[in-house]
């Protein structure tokens, strides 16, 4: 705890907003009674599995409607053939997962399953959902550039961008599945980010990119000002002098964490492997690795 208290306030912070990081960047997983093992489908994936064997010639828009909960109006789709389903394979277990290619159909999903019609907040800034219900649980994904950045800042033409962030959506909401379901915990904390994030990156590029997920946060160019990004999302609830602290231990812990991932003892780990290092350790052990 000293460590960590000395690298804290060496970034500026008073005792306050020492113990305010400190709080902040407590380690929540509980990765010491986790033991891997098969795997079992939960009640919901069998219902799922008959839905989606159901859509056929075009009718998913009236299968959507006959077999799930979506308020008191219909779920109108523009553009249904550009709407898939899949029970997913992933870390956390089987998932289904919903894909909406047309924009305006992925907020008319979302604002359906997820809302029941109802107003849904900020829906215009969201590109996934994940659907977190006692006896149903499923992801709607868009195709969205991923945390709204442009594909031009990265290099990239806008399809390759569309199909990356298709696969660091999933990837990502499939890491917060695996955290709850099995450490018991998923948190607005940008140590879940970084992990969900991680994990997204590196299935749909092979490696890990921390000035891509430091863009998403928004705070690539630190300490310039930018307006768009993360970062505010995820660091609402601290002073502003603590979540000027936590850009600084961020935007280190996320470089050293691409050092790390690019060691080879580190490229032959498998995805459950890397998830559980990064869970078994707190932002400010990141920021301490050498």
């Amino acid at each position: 705890m000293d460590k960590y208290k000395t690298v804290i306030k060496e970034l500026g912070a008073d005792e306050n907003v020492c113990d305010e990081i400190l709080n902040y960047c407590e380690n929540k997983f509980n990765v010491k009674d986790y033991t891997p093992q098969p795997i079992e489908d939960e009640p919901f994936i069998y219902t799922w599995r008959n839905i989606i064997s159901e859509i056929h010639d075009g009718n998913i828009n009236e299968v959507m409607n006959d077999r799930l909960p979506h308020g008191d109006e219909d779920i109108k789709l523009k553009f249904p053939e550009k709407v898939t389903m899949e029970i997913y394979n992933s870390i956390a277990g089987n998932i289904p997962v919903i894909y909406a290619r047309d924009e305006e159909d992925f907020y008319e999903i979302v604002k359906k399953l997820i809302y029941k019609g109802k107003p849904a907040p900020n829906l215009e800034k969201t590109g996934a959902s994940f659907a977190y219900g006692q006896t149903n649980r499923f992801i709607i994904l868009s195709n969205k550039p991923y945390s709204n950045i442009p594909a031009s800042e990265l290099g990239l033409d806008e399809d390759q961008w569309k199909s990356f962030s298709v696969i660091i959506r999933r990837e990502h909401e499939c890491t917060h599945y695996f955290t709850k379901r099995f450490l018991g915990s998923s948190q607005n904390n940008l140590h879940d980010e970084l992990i969900a994030d991680f994990t997204g990156i590196m299935c749909a590029t092979g490696e890990f990119k921390a000035d891509w997920f430091l863009k998403g946060m928004g705070i690539d160019l630190y300490p310039k000002k930018q307006k768009i990004g993360r970062f505010p999302v995820y660091t609402s609830e601290v002073s502003p002098k603590a979540a000027e602290i936590l850009k600084k231990i961020i935007i280190k812990v996320a470089n050293n964490i691409e050092s790390w991932s690019k060691e080879e003892s580190v490229r032959s780990m498998s995805k459950n492997e890397r998830i559980l290092f990064l869970c078994a350790n707190s932002l400010l052990d990141f920021y301490l690795m050498q």
